[in-house]
């Protein structure tokens, strides 16, 4: 009792310094992002050029060219790539040559792909030994979950009981296309849940946004798939956009937590999916801050 309160104490006098300090108290202002705890354990498994950038992107002390003319290092806080001023934010997530390379689309497929997989094979995972399901891929790469339920799974209130042909399928290459519904519309969520017996939709769209722009990130996806959810309930279908967000600098939002829990990914399932791409992000963007003075860019 006596350390909880100690530390505690410590932790509001953190707060309470960081709040005062207008560049590396920023990450107070991080209202949607789930607190990042890393072990020993981590913290000795991870390179120090990583540790480094984690720590240093957090409180703002990269030394972008913003950075450096502060510290009196350099005289032009500009972008070699597109001439705006160059900051952490800048290079993470604003920089317009950046994202018409697809530095930004890049990670986001990627951590589109661990979202997809772990959504794909989860559920089968997650259910009571007594719900007796199975996963199997179909041509062309789509998951499905199949099985039968019982009276002790219908009990698990989340947004897949009910019915046992649930197929996901994502915006990416190696990913079997959309359903029909989807398809023949003009927009194209990142993931597609999508039950044929039932006729229910879940669209999932993933955002990797700046901590700091997490809030709207979450209301201009909900805002822009507002209308084709109103389309597909008019067609007969049930349908859910759940649009989520993982921050840029590995700081998963708490709507990837509702995400998960409402799928029924919980407990210790649920932590090592938000690490993976928590990690995703981070890994992505410290690989985007590596060359952000790259005139050009090669991916291998």
């Amino acid at each position: 009792m006596v350390i909880d309160e100690v530390r505690q104490r410590e932790d509001v006098r953190r707060i309470q310094k960081a709040v005062q300090q207008p560049q590396q108290g920023q990450w107070t202002n991080w209202d949607s992002a789930i607190q990042r705890s890393l072990t020993w354990k981590d913290i000795w498994q991870m390179a120090p050029l990583r540790i480094s950038f984690l720590i240093r992107s957090v409180y703002d002390l990269l030394p972008s060219n913003a950075n450096l003319v502060r510290w009196g290092k350099k005289d032009d806080p500009t972008c070699p790539l597109c001439h705006d001023r160059q900051t952490t934010e800048h290079v993470l997530s604003s920089c317009k040559v950046a994202l018409s390379q697809g530095r930004y689309t890049w990670r986001h497929n990627r951590v589109l792909q661990e979202l997809a997989s772990v959504i794909s094979t989860a559920k089968g995972q997650s259910n009571p030994p007594s719900a007796n399901f199975t996963i199997f891929t179909t041509e062309g790469g789509a998951r499905k979950w199949c099985g039968r339920s019982n009276t002790a799974s219908n009990q698990r209130k989340g947004l897949l009981d009910g019915c046992d042909d649930w197929e996901v399928s994502a915006d990416l290459p190696e990913w079997d296309k959309h359903p029909e519904v989807i398809r023949r519309t003009t927009l194209m969520p990142d993931i597609v849940i999508h039950s044929p017996s039932t006729q229910q939709v879940i669209m999932v769209e993933l955002t990797v946004p700046y901590e700091s722009r997490m809030e709207q990130a979450h209301t201009y996806k909900k805002e822009k798939y507002l209308d084709l959810t109103k389309e597909l309930e008019e067609s007969g279908y049930r349908a859910k956009i759940m649009p989520i967000e993982i921050g840029a600098r590995g700081f998963a939002g708490s709507s990837a937590y509702d995400l998960l829990s409402k799928l029924s990914i919980s407990g210790n399932k649920r932590t090592k999916a938000l690490k993976l791409l928590a990690e995703t992000a981070e890994n992505s963007s410290r690989w985007i801050w590596c060359r952000r003075n790259e005139q050009l860019l090669h991916k291998e």
